[in-house]
């Protein structure tokens, strides 16, 4: 008896169990999808290196999810400009007035000096930093007067060549310059020589394609010339040294000339008539500051004399050049992308590429070899790329009716390897994503966990009646 009771009872309850945990195919049509929520994975990788996973789509009617990842290198490469000071001339002669007038002392920016000692700081000082611009740069000096006796005529020893040759550096600069004061000329002051003897000194050492330039430190205007007695300020001085200005000019040779107190009184000893002032017989030579005989021309004051050579002067022997220098670029190579795809959607879910990646390659299927993955390749990613692709997840036109009713995770994992700068960087990964729930409309209810209870509680009735009813014959039996 006890036998038989057992066999019901052990039967009975494999019928419970197998009707309560028995799942059957459902059909898509009969099924709903609803969106329960939508996370975004944001991966940041390197320096710059930004992925994201989102979904772009959900077509709830015909039950498919796109999902789209996407890669990115968003440094923006910021070139740096190097501002600097080079000199257009590679050679320049200071040609020096030498005449008694820049000897003479007189109250010069609160000091009691010469013109002269103006003149040589000031040169000294544009020197420094010419030879700083440009260590390649080759100074020379020449000192322009004439004789001290008025009545010979102009001649080639009206100027000097202080250096025989072109110095490259300061020091000897310095020392060449020095020789100034050391250096007895004259009372009066033939321009003309000083400019030949400048030009034969830069055809000496001018190496081909440097800028030559002729610097002139006066505080006179030429009363002499070659083959001419001193004279008044007349064209008879004033014609060849334009002359020789402009054949510089046309020679490819800079003059720049700063002109010394050029004031504005009547020359009395001129036989024009009107009498012209000394400023306008400069101007008749070397040409306004607006339109020059042959290059800039600055008339100063004793006051001004400094400044405009180390200041405006030397803008004129060099400009300003910029230079663009490419900003370290963070380059990211050899990135290996997993998304790892839930069984679920391995089982129930048709998966697509909808695009391809725009850069590097990925996996046309789901490798259930490799934990349900797909992998997406990118060999690089330059500063500004941006790589996409897309893929769908559908439901199956029949499914299982096991992830009914359940949170439906559209992904397990993202990872992220990658190399910046060929240096290997950790593996970054993050697990947000999209989740979707599905249900059955009530008119198609199907069984499946805890739907069978009214079955469950009828096996156990009718199993509790037969047991009842066997009791109850043996009881008889045993008291007849």
């Amino acid at each position: 008896m006890k036998k038989i009771i057992s066999f019901i009872l052990v039967f009975m309850t494999a019928l419970v169990v197998s009707g309560s945990v028995y799942a059957t195919p459902v059909a898509k049509g009969d099924a709903t999808m609803s969106l329960v929520k939508d996370e975004v994975a944001n991966i940041e990788f390197g320096q710059f290196g930004k992925f994201e996973k989102k979904m772009v789509n959900i077509d709830l009617a015909n039950k498919t999810i796109d999902i789209k990842l996407t890669a990115v290198n968003d440094q923006v490469v910021k070139d740096d400009e190097i501002t600097e000071t080079v000199t257009k001339a590679g050679q320049v002669i200071f040609l020096i007035d030498g005449s008694n007038s820049m000897l003479l002392e007189r109250p010069i920016n609160g000091a009691t000096t010469t013109r002269q000692n103006v003149v040589i700081d000031s040169a000294k000082d544009l020197a420094d930093k010419l030879f700083k611009a440009n260590d390649k740069m080759k100074i020379g000096i020449v000192e322009f007067a004439t004789t001290t006796v008025p009545e010979e005529e102009g001649g080639d020893d009206d100027a000097t060549i202080i250096t025989p040759t072109l110095v490259e550096n300061k020091a000897d600069f310095d020392t060449a310059i020095a020789k100034l004061d050391e250096n007895v000329m004259g009372p009066r002051t033939n321009i003309e020589v000083g400019l030949e003897k400048a030009e034969s000194l830069l055809a000496e050492a001018t190496a081909e394609g440097e800028g030559k330039y002729v610097v002139i430190l006066s505080d006179a205007i030429p009363n002499t010339s070659k083959g001419v007695s001193f004279d008044t300020y007349s064209e008879k001085t004033s014609a060849p040294t334009k002359a020789k200005l402009l054949d510089l000019k046309s020679k490819g040779i800079n003059v720049i000339s700063l002109l010394m107190d050029m004031s504005d009184d009547e020359i009395e000893a001129s036989e024009e008539d009107p009498k012209p002032t000394y400023k306008q017989v400069a101007e008749r030579i070397f040409g306004t500051t607006a339109n020059p005989t042959a290059g800039p021309v600055y008339y100063v004051s004793d006051s001004e004399a400094t400044k405009t050579i180390t200041d405006s002067i030397y803008s004129n022997l060099t400009e300003t050049v910029t230079t663009t220098v490419p900003g370290e670029k963070y380059v990211l190579t050899d990135i290996v992308i997993k998304d790892y795809i839930p069984q679920n959607y391995v089982d129930n879910f048709d998966f697509s590429i909808l695009t391809k990646p725009n850069i590097g390659t990925v996996t046309d299927k789901i490798d259930t070899t490799d934990k349900n993955s797909i992998t997406w390749t990118i060999p690089e990613l330059n500063p500004g790329d941006i790589a996409t692709l897309t893929y769908r997840l559908a439901l199956k036109n029949s499914f299982d009716s096991s992830i009914v009713g359940v949170n439906l995770p559209t992904n397990e994992d993202v990872t992220v390897d990658y190399l910046e700068n060929g240096e290997k960087g950790d593996t970054k990964h993050n697990d947000k994503c999209p989740v979707v729930i599905l249900d059955v409309e009530a008119k198609k209810k199907i069984p499946q966990t805890g739907s069978n209870t009214w079955l469950t509680v009828g096996l156990l009735v009718t199993a509790s009646v037969v047991i009842g009813g066997i009791s109850f014959i043996n009881y008889k039996r045993m008291y007849k």
